[in-house]
């Protein structure tokens, strides 16, 4: 166990030998603190789905609703852009083991958003699973043509996630840049979003269901070993 705690450490630790990166750090610690001391008050109620929606329960929902507005090729890209970029978020994230941020109690918000613990799939702080979710989402619609305004999705979505005390404000960012990232990616690949044909998505599903499997257990394994680092 004492083997398991010291490698854990040492996934960050090289982080904290670079100062221009420990510097990074502290400067996202302050970021995010100085969100957490906000008070929107009943405002609230408006930054809440963007912290609720783009999680595993809300996202087969989402992409019932991308078909709906935007059609078939929109709906493949979406799903296959979300694929890749779950997979990449969640390897971070099983790789990297960083906490979420410590919550003060004197901090109130009057609608309560659970924040993932380290036994869970998601467990870990860095990047934003959710954050990546809406951004891919939100690049994938603007690339099928709808408005640009869509690309501020991801920024909605995040700014909920920190608000509502799930991430750091490195956390999200991270989290916007590779969902937009694989929905560009894909979008290049593809050439057009009618080029995308629904075989695509279905095979997809097998492997993109067994590699989140093996990354589950492998992020439950490290919390059983030992505790999630301090960030």
């Amino acid at each position: 166990a004492r083997r398991s705690a010291a490698q854990q450490s040492s996934r960050q630790g090289w982080v904290r030998r670079i100062p221009a990166m420990e510097a990074l750090l502290d400067l996202d610690r302050r970021c995010t603190a100085a969100i957490h001391r906000l008070s929107a008050g009943h405002l609230e109620y408006v930054f809440a789905p963007g912290a609720l929606i783009f999680n595993w329960k809300g996202i087969f929902p989402t992409l019932a609703a991308v078909f709906l507005y935007s059609g078939a090729g929109s709906l493949y890209l979406t799903f296959l852009s979300l694929a890749v970029g779950q997979v990449a978020a969640r390897g971070l994230k099983v790789f990297l083991q960083r906490v979420r941020p410590p919550i003060s109690s004197d901090v109130k918000r009057l609608i309560r958003v659970k924040v993932p613990g380290p036994d869970e799939g998601d467990g870990a702080s860095f990047p934003s699973g959710d954050t990546m979710a809406g951004a891919a989402v939100g690049a994938c619609l603007a690339l099928s043509g709808c408005s640009p305004a869509w690309w501020a999705l991801g920024v909605y979505v995040a700014w909920g996630r920190v608000y509502f005390l799930c991430h750091f404000v490195l956390d999200v960012i991270v989290g916007y840049l590779i969902g937009c990232g694989s929905a560009l990616l894909l979008f290049r690949l593809s050439g057009s979003v009618e080029n995308l044909e629904w075989w695509y998505v279905l095979a997809a599903i097998v492997p993109f269901f067994l590699i989140m499997k093996i990354l589950k257990k492998m992020q439950l394994k490290a919390s059983s070993e030992s505790r999630i680092p301090k960030p």
